[in-house]
């Protein structure tokens, strides 16, 4: 007897990729919006979006108004050559670095893995030796120690970050990450919130954004993913109409992968580990299935696991 699509579900294999980033890209004011003379105001929105979704995974890996997201992007590309034939590459992210966060037990990375750390996924502590660093200073000195930075070398600071910086020009360059910046690398809109991007995209570029990737994924703004109308519901399964599947060539075609999908309650959750917790918190598992190595079978609910039509082999049940 063939066992009920619409009374157990195997967790599947992950496929969606987890982790990884769009690449880097620094970003500036446009848009038709105001710039901030240090990022603070819409730094401050973005984190507040943040807080309010902190839930860590393990995944890991100037004197004038800031540039516009076209010219940063161009002074970016121009210290990639240089950075990379010199060989300073950032053993986190394996990215050309252009400023260094220098931390108080001499450990560096580069400024982006610092920032993202620090502002999205909520670590204060070393990378390398996993010490308590309540600041971190970002220079372009590649090996100059902590003692030799005196006040008047980092005048300039985020409060909320605790990071120290040579230059305005550096603060503010690394505080624009932190912005809603269109993901399109063409478009230098810089929105007020999620909602604002979301209708900036759709609106503009006819482009979708993913709601689960904006609520868990840990990126900057600009390196969420856009999607076509027709690819979001691939992507997004619980957006798709009927029980279709992907197949396989579909998930390598999505960046990002697929969200899995709880066939009973038809939601997405944003990886496997949360789609498990859920199966086990709101349906059901069967101890004889788990004893006989049987795993990763679950039941809509209790109705379900005792029917005797549930299971594939009619043995089962009388075991």
């Amino acid at each position: 007897m063939a066992t009920p699509t619409t009374s157990t579900q195997t967790r599947a294999g992950n496929t969606r990729g987890r982790g990884g980033h769009r690449g880097r890209r620094g970003r500036g004011g446009g848009g038709g919006q105001k710039n901030n003379a240090n990022g603070a105001a819409t730094r401050d929105g973005q984190n507040g979006h943040i807080n309010e979704t902190d839930n860590l995974s393990n995944a890991l890996a100037e004197n004038k108004q800031p540039a516009s997201a076209v010219d940063v992007k161009q002074d970016a590309e121009a210290d990639t050559p240089a950075a990379a034939d010199e060989g300073t590459v950032c053993w986190i992210c394996a990215e050309p670095v252009k400023y260094w966060s220098l931390s108080e037990c001499n450990h560096r990375t580069c400024h982006v893995c610092a920032l993202r750390l620090r502002a999205l996924y909520k670590k204060m502590d070393c990378t390398f030796c996993k010490e308590p660093q309540p600041s971190v200073i970002f220079t372009t000195s590649p090996d100059a120690p902590w003692s030799s930075y005196t006040p008047d070398k980092i005048p300039y600071k985020d409060a909320k970050l605790s990071i120290m910086f040579e230059t305005q020009e550096m603060m503010e360059e690394t505080l624009i990450l932190l912005r809603f910046n269109c993901p399109d690398p063409q478009c230098d809109f810089i929105g007020n919130g999620w909602s604002d991007l979301k209708l900036h995209t759709r609106a503009t570029h006819g482009k979708l954004m993913c709601d689960l990737c904006i609520r868990f994924k840990k990126v900057f703004a600009h390196e969420h993913a856009l999607y076509e109308p027709s690819q979001l519901p691939i992507h997004l399964p619980s957006m798709a109409r009927g029980h279709k599947h992907a197949n396989a060539k579909q998930s390598q075609q999505i960046e990002g992968g697929i969200h899995p999908l709880c066939e009973f309650c038809r939601d997405c959750f944003f990886s496997d580990d949360e789609l498990y917790a859920h199966m086990r918190e709101k349906h059901e598992e069967c101890f004889i299935c788990k004893r006989n190595d049987v795993k990763d079978q679950y039941f809509r609910n209790y109705e379900a696991l005792v029917s005797p039509d549930s299971y594939a082999v009619p043995e089962h049940f009388d075991s």
